[in-house]
């Protein structure tokens, strides 16, 4: 049996041209980089989600519910499982490196236009310009 390969695509997510998984060229969305499997991923699982949006609720509930009849099992688990712990913690500082970047863009932000409001100001008398720049930054880096 001879096969032909199938025509080349292009991938949504770098837009490079591919060719296609032979047996699945025709539902085979993306290239086979892993940067663009895991937005092709992330994309099919925000559908997912969007078509089915009540599948975790309640769900913690019964996991708190099952955790209250079983009291010390998450410490155990967490004193057996090292590895797990490890992971988890890792985790932790990842969200918190994330917020901590995420404010610190807030404020950069905030820090940029307010300079930016400082450079726009123009004024006939070059003198008065200047010193209203200064006065601006002054104020700025004063708090």
């Amino acid at each position: 049996m001879n096969r032909s390969l199938p025509a080349q695509k292009r991938c949504p997510y770098c837009g490079a041209y591919y060719t296609p998984y032979i047996r699945a060229a025709e539902t085979q969305e993306s290239c086979s980089k892993a940067v663009c499997r895991k937005k092709r991923q992330r994309k099919a699982y925000k559908a997912w989600r969007a078509a089915n949006p009540d599948y975790f609720k309640g769900r913690y509930i019964k996991v708190k519910r099952w955790l209250v009849s079983r009291p010390g099992y998450l410490r155990a688990y967490r004193a057996a499982n090292l590895e797990y712990r490890a992971k988890d913690n890792a985790g932790h500082r990842l969200r918190r490196q994330k917020k901590k970047r995420f404010r610190a863009d807030i404020q950069n932000g905030l820090f940029r236009r307010k300079i930016a409001k400082i450079r726009a100001i123009s004024c006939a008398d070059i003198q008065n310009g200047l010193t209203l720049k200064v006065d601006g930054l002054v104020n700025l880096l004063s708090g």
